[in-house]
């Protein structure tokens, strides 16, 4: 029996031996996996843009949270405690850890606790292979970092300039022909007057223009198919026109400034407007999301708090204290308009296209894989949203690889007809595009087909029933 106890309790510390080995060996293993080293760059950069971009910087300039330049040096904690801050911030504060705490105490006071980030531990690990080596951008000094304000924009305004000249030519004709009619007239009165002859008879304006009229037929039919011809035009052109809205800025209740959120501070379109990837609308952010960052952003770099303040008093939010208010409106805090004190945010749309129009933005964002300035154009370097003309958003092709040169004016029938015939489609790029393929490649008639529409070495929207009518009307 004593035999069998000393065997037992020697197996127990063997044991016991054994699983401490193991740990180290583990704890070993996960060194040699430091969370610093072996991740991927380009999938970090993905990461950081869906997950932290919103907030932090790669650059060592705070915007609404510590900048994570020199992150690797500063860290004064273990790499499982990095994930975990990461994945739960007030977990890994509940282990007591003095770094952790020392992070707590320096900035959630300022900037309140970071959101969890579901986020896996090689996800993190690629993000900070990507925060210690972001990729090089150039950027144009001459303009104020690559940034430009609204009102260094030049506004598009529509060409009357030649109407505006024929009117004034015609308002001159005018003149110098009745001028002259009157310097005749009395000529005329003087010599007949000298030779004995009765005075011409005293007529008006219009009754001596219509006997000018017609013993001038040929000059008068001449002039008369002119402006006939000029009427045509201008009421084709003024026809054509509508609907169209190039240039249309309207004015927003919030000035809120594109190039300080995404080219400035580097906040990525698809947190704010994140429906774009996900229904037909790209839609309005709600003022949830501005707080992400405007909890602890207090004062704007151009308008100060004004601004700021307008979307403390829609959520009901007091700054002073750092919290939200409770009951109905904004439970006494002072908005710098009394229109803003605890209704929404009314945004005005930018972009609208007639009731009959489909339009989803997930299918040409996700499966079509178009930039946002395909259609928009670097708003990320204006100040309000604005319609951008066709004009513009071609000088950007050499900026943004992929944008399509087009011709026909932006939300036009004509400029998605023609995109659709220029955009070529990679059949590999999405299971949609895949299944097409293979359903063309399984028929007789549908691998004719392929095979003519492959003469160009390419397939377009356009050959893959991007100009049937039913894609794009209801």
């Amino acid at each position: 029996m004593r035999y069998t106890k000393t065997l037992r309790a020697n197996l127990l510390k063997g044991a016991a031996r054994v699983l401490t080995v193991a740990a180290f060996l583990g704890a070993q293993g996960l060194s040699a996996q430091s969370i610093w080293e072996g991740g991927d760059v380009e999938n970090g950069q993905g990461l950081f843009n869906a997950n932290c971009a919103s907030c932090h910087l790669v650059t060592a300039d705070v915007l609404a949270a510590p900048g994570l330049a020199g992150i690797k040096d500063r860290w004064g904690s273990s790499d499982e405690l990095l994930v975990q801050w990461i994945q739960n911030p007030q977990g890994a504060a509940a282990t007591g850890d003095g770094y952790i705490k020392s992070l707590v105490d320096r900035y959630v006071g300022t900037y309140g606790w970071m959101s969890a980030q579901a986020v896996s531990a090689d996800d993190v690990r690629d993000i900070m292979a990507y925060v210690q080596n972001p990729p090089d951008v150039a950027v144009d000094a001459t303009a104020d970092n690559g940034c430009i304000n609204i009102d260094e924009l030049p506004v598009e305004e529509s060409n009357d300039s030649s109407t505006l000249w024929f009117l004034t030519l015609l308002v001159m004709f005018l003149l110098i022909a009745m001028s002259a009619s009157g310097v005749n007239r009395a000529l005329t009165n003087t010599l007949r007057e000298r030779d004995g002859q009765a005075q011409l008879e005293d007529l008006g304006y219009l009754q001596r223009l219509r006997g000018w009229a017609w013993n001038n037929l040929v000059f008068v039919s001449i002039i008369g198919v002119f402006v006939v011809a000029f009427g045509v035009v201008k009421g084709y052109q003024g026809l054509m026109g509508i609907g169209v809205y190039e240039g249309y800025l309207p004015e927003q209740p919030v000035k809120f400034i594109h190039s300080v959120h995404v080219c400035e501070n580097e906040v990525d379109c698809k947190y704010c407007h994140h429906s774009a990837y996900e229904s037909k609308h790209a839609g309005i952010p709600s003022t949830n999301v501005c707080m992400n960052c405007h909890k602890a952003v207090k004062k704007g770099k151009r308008y100060g708090e004004v601004e700021i303040a307008k979307i403390y008093a829609a959520i009901g939010f007091d700054p002073e204290t750092g919290t939200y208010v409770d009951g109905q409106g904004n439970n006494g805090y002072a908005a710098p308009q009394a229109s803003f004190a605890g209704e929404p945010i009314k945004w005005n749309k930018v972009h609208n296209l007639p009731d009959h129009v489909y339009f989803s933005h997930q299918q040409h964002v996700v499966v079509g894989g178009l930039q946002c300035q395909n259609c928009h154009g670097d708003v990320e370097t204006w100040s309000a949203g604005r319609i951008a003309s066709v004009d513009h958003i071609n000088t950007l092709v050499d900026k943004y690889p992929g944008l399509i040169e087009l011709s026909k004016p932006t939300l036009t029938m004509g400029w998605c007809i023609e995109c659709h015939n220029k955009a070529s489609i990679d059949l590999a790029s999405s299971e949609y595009y895949e299944e097409m393929h293979n359903r063309m490649k399984d028929d007789v008639r549908g691998n004719e087909e392929l095979r003519r529409i492959l003469e160009d070495d390419k397939i377009t929207v356009k050959e893959l029933g991007g100009w049937e009518c039913s894609k794009c009307h209801y």
